[in-house]
């Protein structure tokens, strides 16, 4: 108890002592690393996506907690750096989101997440079953911190599969997606609040179920699949549960759709069945290849977006140690070309590639905030 109340007064005296000096350095955001305390050279390297400049920085050690992690901090401009990795003596980070939601990352556990807690809880969850063809299915859902303290306050809701990696840090080898530290550092650096409603798909029917039937699939392996079974699912039983039975938002600005490898082309599927009922979708490492890009066209030309275009947010990784991820990263780069192909508004589609991205969750769970910054865009009166 006496730790935890340390921990609470320490953090409390960090954030006193970056909102201090937050405004220095031109008014730039402060970047902030949780490491253990025995790193003595931490640098930080800004990288901008699209220019290729990048900016480098030692970063300043604040030991406030008097335990065996420290505080590292220096600054760079959100708007014209988008990612960051981190050296800490040596050891390297992948690359990780950077924006006005995400100034923060904890590498205390020896890998990063969002935040700056070294001591963070797992996030608390509700667990739902439902009926799904002949079997169940669990829903995961995770409410803001505040949730129920104003019971008129309405929340965007996120709607995810693979609900099963995307809260514990023990869910997989490589961690979870740490949506619920993302969403938090989202909320506390003036985004909205959100519900994340996290669809398992963990079993031997996962391909079945996130595989899109829009026509001939190039691998035999995925020719059973029945993801508009699926999309129904989300769509006519998840959604309305979600909308009677908790304070959200139910028009389509407020609701999103996000998912990775089979989970992202299923998630880009239902958002294209249902324009009028997503604002945007993160397709994260993609199984676009399945399909080829003549039955894409043909699929896509059918949909009417003239009213209703989702942003497409698509992310794909092209590390060499990685053949999936080589092999989904020429589908996914192929996909902006196929959507102007059938007059999809070009704004409405975000492109995001790591040369060195592999296809697990420690990656989806780097680029995830970057995909916040996209889906919920910061309003004039929240800069």
């Amino acid at each position: 108890m006496k730790k935890a109340l340390c921990l609470i007064f320490c953090i409390a005296l960090l954030a006193l002592t970056l909102t201090a000096c937050g405004s220095s350095d031109s008014g730039t955001p402060l970047f902030t690393v949780v490491d253990k305390a025995t790193r003595e050279n931490v640098t930080a390297t800004f990288k901008n996506t699209d220019s290729g400049d990048t900016l480098e920085v030692k970063m300043t050690k604040k030991d406030l907690s008097g335990d065996s992690f420290a505080f590292y901090t220096c600054h760079a401009d959100t708007a014209l750096y988008d990612r960051v990795i981190i050296d800490s003596d040596g050891l390297e980070t992948e690359e990780l989101a950077y924006n006005d939601y995400c100034t923060a990352w904890d590498l205390t556990s020896g890998r990063a997440y969002p935040g700056t807690d070294p001591e963070a809880v797992a996030p608390k969850y509700e667990r739902k079953t439902f009926d799904y063809q002949k079997r169940t299915k669990d829903i995961l859902i995770r409410t803001p911190e505040d949730y129920g303290e104003n019971p008129d306050e309405k929340y965007s809701v996120i709607y995810m599969t693979d609900g099963q990696n995307l809260f514990d840090r023990s869910a997989t080898s490589t961690g979870s997606w740490a949506v619920a530290e993302s969403a938090l550092a989202m909320a506390e650096n003036g985004g909205e609040k959100c519900i994340i409603v996290g669809i398992e798909n963990a079993d031997s029917w996962r391909d079945d179920e996130l595989t899109p039937d829009i026509g001939e699939v190039l691998s035999e392996d995925y020719e059973d699949g029945h993801g508009e079974y699926f999309s129904d699912f989300v769509v006519d039983t998840v959604m309305p549960y979600i909308n009677e039975n908790y304070s959200v938002y139910t028009d389509r600005e407020h609701t999103h759709i996000c998912g990775s490898s089979s989970g992202g082309i299923e998630s880009f599927y239902i958002a294209m069945e249902h324009p009028d009922k997503f604002s945007s979708v993160g397709a994260l490492s993609p199984a676009f290849l399945l399909y080829s890009d003549e039955t894409w066209v043909d699929y896509l030309s059918k949909k009417d977006f003239s009213e209703n275009a989702p942003l497409v947010y698509l992310y794909c990784g092209n590390g060499k140690a990685d053949q999936l991820e080589q092999q989904l990263y020429i589908g996914t780069v192929a996909m902006p070309d196929t959507l102007k192909k059938i007059g999809y508004p070009e704004d409405k589609v975000v492109m995001k590639l790591y040369e060195d991205g592999i296809h697990n969750e420690m990656y989806w769970r780097a680029v995830f905030p970057d995909y916040l910054k996209y889906a919920f865009p910061k309003t004039e009166s929240a800069q």
